[in-house]
């Protein structure tokens, strides 16, 4: 079974996509080469400019037989089937799609996406709908917006989840010191602070996080900084106005091992997002032992579950009130820490990729798959 992947957002900026695309390519790498190699994977980087180091670079990360294809959709005779894990239009494979669907806030919230954004995700839904391509969802709430707007027959759209890369877990001993002097050196971190990680776009709240914690004690809110990490993102002058409150710490973009560092420093994690399709931080967070504070909408609500504490991302007090309560409660923080652990268990890239190498058997051959085992979400719910 040959599989064609768009990879086209692996040579632009890491934002979730391009983390999504890498971490569930290596995952079905890994497999394929304990596998013999099926599926047999073809990357296409489709209109990208994509340099010879950057192309040496991503496939020297990769295990196993992984080729590199052409500036082109593949030719039906090149692949059995394509996979488009980046919106892009799959009008140009005249053969099988798979179309993973990561959110429809370009429908459900146009107004925080800019317009050729709108046009680019929007073209290559329809398409990918109009065309018969089966559907990968990243939780259920993103399957049932999905099923609302397009009533999809069934074997057509299953829910894979995503999950944390490998390299975010929790430090001990001398692994969480050396953490801490990489926070201090770096960026002159040296105690409590509550870490919010996001692109700086409408949708992330921050505006309203900010107020929520302009709104604590002085004495708590003084001990423990407000951390924002993160890049720029879609209408990031919308997101706050003025300068920075003095609480306030502003790291831009930061690496991996910057991140891991971070969440597992952070006293508390705080992503209280408006509309999510998935919500990656927080299982980065929980993988990495950190108590998260999450909303209580979309499919935040559903990844974050008991395992985080999930309020009304609408009302700045509801989030004051639940980071005054983490931060003052060290007991509600260890409770969360281990609920958190377990829970980012529950997420794994290997799982996702033998689901979606499923979904290519039958997709290759012209058959629909079977409707996921609920297990996912049942052990979530237990």
């Amino acid at each position: 079974m040959r599989v064609g992947l768009d990879v086209s957002k692996l040579f632009g900026p890491r934002d979730g996509v391009a983390r999504y695309t890498a971490s569930l390519l290596g995952a079905i790498a890994e497999l394929a080469e304990e596998r013999g190699g099926t599926p047999s994977l073809y990357l296409y980087p489709l209109n990208a400019d994509v340099s010879a180091r950057a192309w040496k670079e991503l496939l020297a990360g990769l295990p196993g037989d992984v080729r590199r294809g052409p500036r082109r959709w593949p030719r039906r005779h090149e692949v059995d089937l394509f996979h488009v894990p980046s919106f892009s239009d799959p009008g140009g494979f005249d053969g099988p799609v798979v179309f993973t669907i990561h959110d429809l806030t370009f429908l459900t919230h146009p107004h925080f996406h800019l317009a050729e954004n709108l046009d680019h995700c929007l073209l290559g839904t329809l398409r990918a709908l109009a065309n018969g391509a089966t559907i990968l969802a990243d939780s259920h709430a993103t399957a049932e917006e999905v099923q609302r707007w397009f009533v999809l027959p069934p074997g057509r759209l299953h829910v894979v989840y995503a999950a944390a890369s490998t390299g975010f877990l929790a430090l001990r001993g001398g692994d969480l010191d050396g953490a801490r002097r990489r926070l201090a050196e770096r960026f002159g971190l040296d105690g409590n602070f509550v870490l919010a990680v996001g692109s700086f776009e409408p949708r992330k709240n921050h505006a309203r996080l900010v107020e929520a914690y302009g709104g604590l004690d002085p004495e708590m809110r003084d001990g423990a900084p407000l951390v924002l990490a993160g890049g720029g993102g879609w209408k990031r002058d919308e997101v706050f106005a003025g300068a920075w409150p003095d609480f306030v710490r502003h790291l831009g973009a930061v690496g991996e091992e910057d991140l891991v560092a971070l969440y597992n420093v952070a006293t508390v994690a705080a992503y209280p997002s408006l509309v999510e399709g998935f919500g990656l931080p927080v299982v980065e967070a929980m993988a990495c032992g950190t108590p998260v504070l999450t909303s209580n909408v979309s499919s935040l609500a559903e990844v974050g579950g008991d395992a985080a504490l999930c309020v009304d991302p609408f009302d700045a007090a509801a989030i004051r009130d639940g980071l005054a309560a983490l931060l003052g409660d060290p007991s509600l923080r260890r409770r969360y820490r281990q609920a958190g652990l377990a829970r980012a268990a529950t997420f794994s890239w290997r799982r996702a990729a033998e689901e979606v190498i499923d979904i290519y058997s039958h997709e290759a051959v012209g058959q629909r798959a079977p409707d996921l085992p609920t297990r996912v979400r049942d052990d979530l719910e237990r």
